[in-house]
Formats: C-alpha cells, structure tokens, sequence
C-alpha cells in the first residue's frame, strides 16, 4: 500500500510543482535548473523501466484506477485521449499564436519543442523496448502524454510573460495541467499505457518545455542587454574629473 499510494500520489505532484510558481521563475538559471533536473529524472526513469521492466507500482496502480472503468468513466477517458493527439494540440497551438504577441514573438522555439519532444519519446520507445499491458507495441514513454504535457507548460510559460491578471494566470495554468493529468489518466484507462510510461511522458515533456523556456528567456536577455548596451539615448556614466590647482 506504501508503494500505491506513492505512485498515486506522484501525478498530482507534478501539478503542484508547476501551481506552485516553479515555472513563473524570473531567473533564467532557475529554468535551466528545472530542465536539467527533470530530464534527469526521465533519463534515471528510463534506466529503470530498461533494467527491470515493469516497475514496483505499476501493476498495483493499474488495477487500483480501473477499478472504475464504468461506462461514464470510459466516455470521459475517451474524450480525454483526445487531449494528446495531433488533431487537437495542432489547432491549439495556432490559437496560441494568434492570440499571444509572446507566443509569436519565439514560434520557432516552440514549435520546435512541441515537435522535438515527439521525435524524442519516439527514440526513447526504441531504446527501452518495453511493450505495453495490451499489445506488443512499445509503450514507454506515453506520446499522448509527452505532447499534452510540452503543450501544458508551454501554455503555462507564456502565460506568465502576458500582461494578463492573476486570476487569467490561475484559469490558463489550471488548463494547461488539467489537460496533462486528464490525457495521462485516460491512456492508462484505455489501457494504453503503464503508469510509468505515463510518469516517464510528463517528465519528458515537462523538460523538453522547461528547456525551450529557458533558452527563450537567455535570448530575450541577451537581446534586450545588447540593445540597452547599444542605445545612444541610454544615460552615460560621467567620467570623475580632478581639478589641477
């Protein structure tokens, strides 16, 4: 039971970490800290879904949430998968950019996040050979959950550098980690997915945007640095004088 409620417990975790400010950082080293940290994490993760297979946990954990597989419970999880797939993340990310002037402003970056962390869970299925509990396909880390996860706190990132009120914050960033937990939850319902390769897609995704937002942040400093550097209107320091007698 001590190893069930720990699993059961570490999801909601992850939404706390980001609720709890982690992401509104203002120092760039901080951001880069959370990215190295939480890729760290999936990489001793995959170390271990590698080595031993299916992980302490996941089959208590499995049998523990689809104990309420009903038929109300499984309409949801269905309509939840969505959150993770192409057809909804791509018209989302598009509203994103048209509404957000910050969102606009680095649409390299994060498009290149959104499609790099796929490629990379894709690697990662290869590397680690795990199958998943139905089927012979290979399952860690969940895709639908790396995607739904990048796109969360992405969303969640460029929220804090909007001119938006506190309350517009709360609303965006519960969004962005409702729509990470709910699409993890519903693949392990539709029987998709061990908790772990579902854990092993938060993390990855949640490191895979921690980085863009780091490097999206380092430029923007270094950018607005060079232009205060060279603005000819930037006050001068005066020189001190002496006066020869």
């Amino acid at each position: 039971m001590v190893v069930l409620r720990r699993w059961t417990t570490s999801l909601p975790a992850l939404s706390a970490l980001v609720s709890a400010g982690l992401w509104h950082a203002t120092r760039t080293d901080e951001r880069r800290d959370v990215a190295t940290e939480v890729l760290g994490l999936f990489l001793g993760l995959g170390v271990a879904v590698y080595a031993i297979g299916i992980l302490p946990g996941d089959v208590l954990v499995r049998q523990y949430l689809l104990q309420s597989d009903g038929g109300a419970v499984r309409t949801f999880a269905r309509w939840a998968n969505y959150g993770g797939r192409v057809h909804v993340l791509l018209p989302a990310a598009i509203v994103l950019f048209w509404l957000s002037s910050v969102a606009r402003r680095n649409w390299r970056v994060w498009c290149a996040v959104l499609i790099g962390s796929s490629l990379i869970q894709h690697a990662f299925k290869f590397l680690v050979g795990r199958s998943r509990p139905s089927g012979s396909s290979l399952g860690f880390p969940s895709g639908h959950t790396t995607a739904a996860a990048t796109f969360a706190i992405v969303l969640v990132y460029i929220a804090s550098r909007e001119q938006l009120s506190r309350a517009q914050r709360v609303i965006l960033d519960a969004l962005g980690v409702s729509l990470m937990l709910a699409v993890g939850w519903a693949r392990i319902m539709r029987h998709a997915h061990w908790p772990s390769d579902v854990l092993g897609g938060f993390l990855l995704g949640i490191g895979c945007a921690a980085a863009a937002a780091w490097w999206a942040s380092s430029h923007a400093e270094a950018a607005a640095e060079s232009q205060r550097v060279g603005d000819p209107e930037a006050p001068r320091q005066m020189m001190p004088t002496t006066s020869q007698s």
